[in-house]
């Protein structure tokens, strides 16, 4: 009688599909200063898929070098506060390697009388 053999290996695989977004990031990317991939090379890929859409920031920092956002974002709150949420929210999270693609949600109340 022969041993019986183990089965091989099972083979499992997930996949989760949706639909191409163009440009393939949604409000803005945080680039580390030790990134794959520079910041130039990334605006000039952005201004191909869509023209003067996405401004650049500069950041002096020993992690993030620089932050790649949605033009319309800056017209809604000031470059200052825009970078200080990153260095307070995101930054704790990246490495100096990293690039990170960042959807900001800004909601704004205003209150004020009529005449």
């Amino acid at each position: 009688m022969k041993p019986a053999s183990s089965p091989g290996p099972k083979f499992f695989l997930q996949a989760r599909i949706k639909e191409f977004a163009i440009p393939p990031i949604t409000d803005g990317l945080v680039i580390g200063r030790d990134a794959s991939i520079g910041t130039v090379a990334l605006q000039k890929a952005l201004n191909l898929l869509i023209p003067d859409n996405f401004e650049h920031l500069i950041i002096d920092d020993e992690i993030i070098a620089d932050v790649l956002i949605k033009s319309v974002l800056l017209r809604r709150m000031s470059k200052d506060r825009l970078v200080k949420f990153i260095m307070a929210q995101i930054k704790p999270f990246m490495s100096a390697q990293d690039i990170l693609q960042v959807q900001l949600d800004l909601e704004i109340l205003l209150t004020g009388g009529l005449e």
